[in-house]
This record gives C-alpha cells, sequence and structure tokens, in this order.
C-alpha cells in the first residue's frame, strides 16, 4: 500500500464538539466560545484543514530547528481551523480559543480522545534507547508476524507493515496528533500490535503523552542527544518515562549489563524481564559463537536452554536478539517458536547493508552515529575482515559536538584508514566540524575530503582486493542537508555506483 492509499484510507471519523474536545484538555480560559463541531487535529498549517482544532506549539522540531507556533498563526487562521488552542491568548483572532497550560500534553490528550483511544485496540510496544531500536522494531514485527499476529512497526525509516513500507518517516517518533491518527488506521485495518521506536525527544517532549504501553523495552545509554538534553543525568531521566507509560499487566523487556539497566528497573510497575549476555537473567545468552555472517548463541530462560542461529553479525545484534525475545516471551509466546523466525530475519535498511563493489571490494552502510554504535559497527566489521577496514564518516552539524572527538579517536584505532567527510552539516561550517572530529585523531591517520560523494569516490580508489569500505552516519538516509537546503544522497547509491 503507498502513502497516499494508507492516507486516503482513513475511516471518516464522526465530527466531535468541541466542548467535548474541551473537557478532555482541561482549559483554563476560553474565548468566543461556540461549540462548534470538530473535523480533525492539526499543529501546523501545511497539515492543517478546514474544521481542525489547530494546536499553536513550539516544540515541533524539525532537522534541529525550533519552529515557533506564534510564528505560524498567521498562516494558520487563513484556512478556517474550528478553534485554537494556544497557551496565550492571541489578538484579533476570529475564531474560538482554548487557553492551556501546555499545549504540547494538550493535543496529546485530544487526540488520544478525538481518535477513540486507539492505544486500548492495538498494543503498543515502546522501545528506547541510544541504539538498536530500529533493528528490535522490525524484529519484534517479523517475530510476531511469524508467531500469527498481524504487526506493524514504525521509526526512523518509516512504518512498515505487511506489504513492506507504509510511509516514510519525518521523526524517530511523529507527533502526538499523527501517533493516536496512525494508531487509529492500525487499529482499523486489523493490527493487532505496532512496535514503535520511542525518542529521548519524544519523551521529554511528551509527544507520547497519555500513551499506553503493552511492553517497553530498553537497549542502552551512550553519549547521544546533549545538544538537545545537556547532561546525559536530563538524557537518562527521559528515558526512564517510558516506564511509567507500561500498563501494570505489561513487560518492561532490559538490557541489565548496560549500567542504566537498574535505573530503567526501578521506573517500571510491572513485570520486568532482564536480558544479558554476562550475567543470570530472565533471558541470558551463552556459548557465543560469532560467524562472519551472523552468530550462533544458547538462550537460558527458565530453566530452558534454546540454540539459536542469526543471520545478522556482531555482540550488538545478539543483545537485539535478546531484547525481541524478551518481549514475545512477555506476551506469553514459548521460546521454542522463535528459533526459526530469528533464523530468518536480516537487517534492516541501512544497518550493516552490504553493497557489492567491484575488484572484490565490499561496501558496509551502517547508521552508526555515536561513539558507541561506531565501536560497535568497527569492532563487528574487524571480526569478518580479510582485508583492510577503510571509514568514511563525519559527524552531524547544530548536534554535540562533544562526541565527535571521540568518534575520530574510535574511527583511527579501530580502522586501517578513514577518509573524514561530511554528514549533514546543516548550518555548521562543514570544516569546523571535521576539525572537531581531528582534534581526537593523529596527524598522518586520515584523508580529509568534506564533499561526502567524493570521500566515499576515493575511499574506493584507494581500496583493494578484500577491503571493507565502511561508510557510517546516515545509514538509510537518502538525503544530505547543507545550510537549510536538503537534497537527495545515499551512500547505498553511491556505492552502488562505483566502478
Amino acid at each position: 500500500m503507498s502513502k497516499s492509499d494508507y492516507e486516503n484510507t482513513i475511516p471518516a471519523l464522526k465530527q466531535i464538539p468541541l466542548t467535548e474536545l474541551a473537557g478532555a484538555i482541561s482549559p483554563i480560559q476560553t474565548i468566543n466560545f461556540k461549540d462548534i463541531p470538530v473535523s480533525g487535529i492539526a499543529c501546523t498549517p501545511e497539515t492543517l484543514k478546514s474544521g481542525d482544532l489547530y494546536f499553536c506549539i513550539d516544540e515541533f522540531l524539525q532537522y534541529g530547528r525550533w519552529i515557533e507556533g506564534e510564528s505560524q498563526l498567521k498562516q494558520a487562521m487563513l484556512k478556517t481551523p474550528a478553534a485554537l488552542v494556544t497557551e496565550k491568548p492571541v489578538s484579533g483572532c476570529p475564531f474560538p480559543q482554548i487557553v492551556v497550560e501546555n499545549s504540547i500534553l494538550a493535543m496529546a490528550a485530544a487526540a488520544r480522545y478525538f481518535y477513540g483511544y486507539p492505544d486500548k485496540r492495538i498494543k503498543v510496544i515502546g522501545v528506547t534507547g541510544t541504539n538498536g531500536k530500529t533493528t528490535i522494531t522490525h524484529l519484534i514485527r517479523r517475530l510476531l508476524n511469524r508467531t500469527g499476529r498481524r504487526a506493524l512497526c514504525t521509526g526512523t525509516i518509516g512504518l512498515y507493515g505487511d506489504a513492506g513500507k507504509i510511509s516514510e518517516a519525518v521523526y524517530t517518533t511523529p507527533l502526538s496528533c499523527e501517533i493516536y491518527r496512525m494508531l487509529n488506521q492500525s487499529a482499523s485495518d486489523g493490527y493487532e500490535f505496532i512496535a514503535m521506536e520511542i525518542s529521548s525527544h519524544a519523551l521529554k517532549l511528551g509527544r507520547v503523552y497519555g500513551l499506553t504501553l503493552q511492553s517497553g523495552v530498553f537497549t542502552n545509554i551512550t553519549r547521544d542527544h546533549l545538544d538537545f538534553h545537556k547532561t546525559l543525568e536530563d538524557y537518562t531521566q527521559s528515558k526512564t518515562k517510558l516506564f511509567h507509560m507500561i500498563d501494570p499487566a505489561g513487560t518492561a523487556v532490559i538490557n541489565m549489563d548496560d549500567p542504566y539497566g537498574p535505573v530503567m528497573a526501578d521506573a517500571a510497575s510491572c513485570r520486568v524481564i532482564g536480558y544479558s549476555l554476562k550475567n543470570r537473567t530472565e533471558l541470558q545468552a551463552v556459548d557465543i559463537r560469532y560467524k562472519p555472517a551472523g552468530a550462533e548463541f544458547t538462550v537460558v530462560a527458565e530453566g530452558k536452554a534454546v540454540d539459536f542461529k542469526a543471520m545478522t553479525p556482531g555482540r550488538f545484534n545478539v543483545y537485539n536478539m535478546l531484547a525481541a525475545i524478551g518481549v514475545l516471551r512477555g506476551l506469553g509466546v514459548d521460546i521454542e517458536q522463535l528459533v526459526e523466525p530469528v533464523a530468518e530475519f536480516r537487517s534492516v535498511p541501512g544497518r550493516m547493508e552490504v553493497v557489492k563493489l567491484p575488484g572484490g571490494r565490499v561496501g558496509v552502510v551502517d547508521y552508526a552515529h555515536t561513539p558507541d554504535a561506531l565501536e560497535n559497527v568497527l569492532t563487528t566489521t574487524r571480526e569478518t575482515a580479510t582485508g583492510r577496514i577503510i571509514t568514511v564518516f563525519g559527524c552531524g552539524g547544530d548536534r554535540d559536538r562533544g562526541k565527535r572527538s571521540i568518534m575520530g579517536g574510535l574511527a583511527e584505532k579501530l580502522s586501517d584508514l578513514c577518509v573524514v567527510t561530511s554528514d549533514n552539516p546543516r548550518t555548521e561550517d562543514p570544516d569546523k566540524i571535521i576539525g572537531d572530529i581531528l582534534d581526537g585523531m593523529c596527524e598522518t591517520a586520515h584523508i580529509v575530503e568534506p564533499d561526502r560523494r567524493r570521500a566515499i569516490r576515493k575511499a574506493f580508489d584507494i581500496s583493494r582486493e578484500n577491503d571493507i569500505i565502511l561508510v557510517v552516519g546516515k545509514g538509510h538516509e537518502d538525503y544530505q542537508i547543507i545550510g537549510v537546503e536538503k537534497t537527495h544522497f545515499s551512500d547505498v547509491e553511491e556505492l552502488g555506483c562505483l566502478e
């Protein structure tokens, strides 16, 4: 089903009186109030339709830039909304106004009410953590489907259902009005489950406010998004909010090898299934044997030992497998039913994605954009390499500067050669970003080429048979943002056209 088909099949909703929606969001003041029908929920002029209840919000984060709701009001009012919801009265507004304390939380409450509490009609599985969210949500979807349950997954690379991709993603976790609309549509289409990546941004900003989860997963916490959270403590605290969202009859599945695992477990008021590669927990992987194209391991659970084979390489993917197995165990699925589905699973786009190259070289594309993820990918690649590893990478602009030199040092240490280039520089000077990366590297262990296309070509030109060209940072992304301009660019396509 295409994106347009999906949007066009949204069931027609009856209009809801403004009085009902106002009751759901606890207004502190109303102006020019009329009990008129509301036909939808919107928070951007681009998505607003006549008759929608429009929420003026400041949290709308797009490509790292705040968009203030007040600056969009003039454009929104040209489209004749049913009413406005704001945190302060708007002078000269001809429409009814509902003034609330927090318009973001009010929008979530209104959307949940408008779409009929869809999280009660479809079971939501939330996955949070710095790394692994995309792979785990896709794996959960596949395991649920293979055990007879209709499931979707949504996150960084889009919404996926029975026939593959339904739509692209703007954010890892959508805004609340889109989340509840999506859940309503999914439930109406007969889906029983949806596995959802829930980012720290979404948790801190209230995009998932009011959402009830059937299961919650914690992968790990490493340095990321400190441009937004400022401190690791705030980043961690945001993650704990997910475990307050789980239904008391549900399950929290937590990586107990991560130092923050016990913190997440303490935040949960439901059953906790811990998973580990190091210690005895509810799910433990033992006797792990890493292979060039995957891994073999035994899972010990409730006194039973079951052998698994995986077609995704690396220690971090064993963790991902355990997380997904834990979710299915929490739903009552026998662990032996999961052996075959786990063995069938392949990596998702932009996650250790292999691209065959001429002359006996191999290209690998991965989304690794944090120090921990980069170290995991390089370590896994080293385990299977017979030639040199040439790493092409950069760091995003308008993001945490502190991780750049750390990533530079890791790339130099674990690669044979690095080509330092641009990622999405956004509004930062690419040369300054590269300078921050080089602060963590020696003077002779790298090549600098700010143009990413030329950097990939340069890596290929200096490679030889059996070398691996590892291109990291952007993964599945098919664009590059330079300044405020977004243009088409795909690492997979660039590798695929080399000759």
